[in-house]
Formats: C-alpha cells, sequence, structure tokens
C-alpha cells in the first residue's frame, strides 16, 4: 500500500471544485490509487513524470515514487484545464 501526500496547490484546486466533488475525488484517491496508483496513463512529453487519474470529469495528476512507496498528487482540475 503506498503513502498518499498532496502538494500544496491541490488543497486550493480542491476549494474550486463542488463539495460533492471534492468528497469523490478524495474517496476514490484515498482508496484506488493507495491500492494501485500505475491505474492511472503514464503522460508523455512535458509532462512525462506524472500520471493522471480521472474522477468523473475531473483528473488527478501525480507522480509515484516506488522507491519510497508514495504517491504525490500535484494538481487535481477540471479535464478542460489540468494540462494548462
Amino acid at each position: 500500500m503506498y503513502r498518499l501526500s498532496f502538494d500544496d496547490k491541490v488543497i486550493k484546486d480542491l476549494r474550486k471544485i463542488n463539495k460533492s466533488w471534492q468528497a469523490r475525488i478524495i474517496k476514490s484517491v484515498k482508496t484506488k490509487l493507495v491500492e494501485n496508483p500505475h491505474l492511472g496513463k503514464k503522460l508523455v512529453g512535458n509532462l512525462s513524470p506524472y500520471y493522471r487519474y480521472g474522477v468523473g470529469n475531473y483528473r488527478v495528476l501525480y507522480e509515484i515514487n516506488d522507491e519510497e512507496i508514495t504517491v504525490f498528487v500535484v494538481k487535481i482540475k477540471h479535464r478542460k484545464n489540468i494540462y494548462k
């Protein structure tokens, strides 16, 4: 089981999201990504160190550190804004 950590900007991202979606996203990240972080899609190009995981119309951008067994969540935003 992986340990979960969040970038400080993620808190700001979550505050901009509807409360019911916040709960869904947090629940999904805490249950699914912690168990199997490779569940998400590996990104390419400038975002190559990251993975993305979708929850409805929202995307969770994260890094996996297999040596330290951690998942570091970098961004949580709507799918149309996540890559900007």
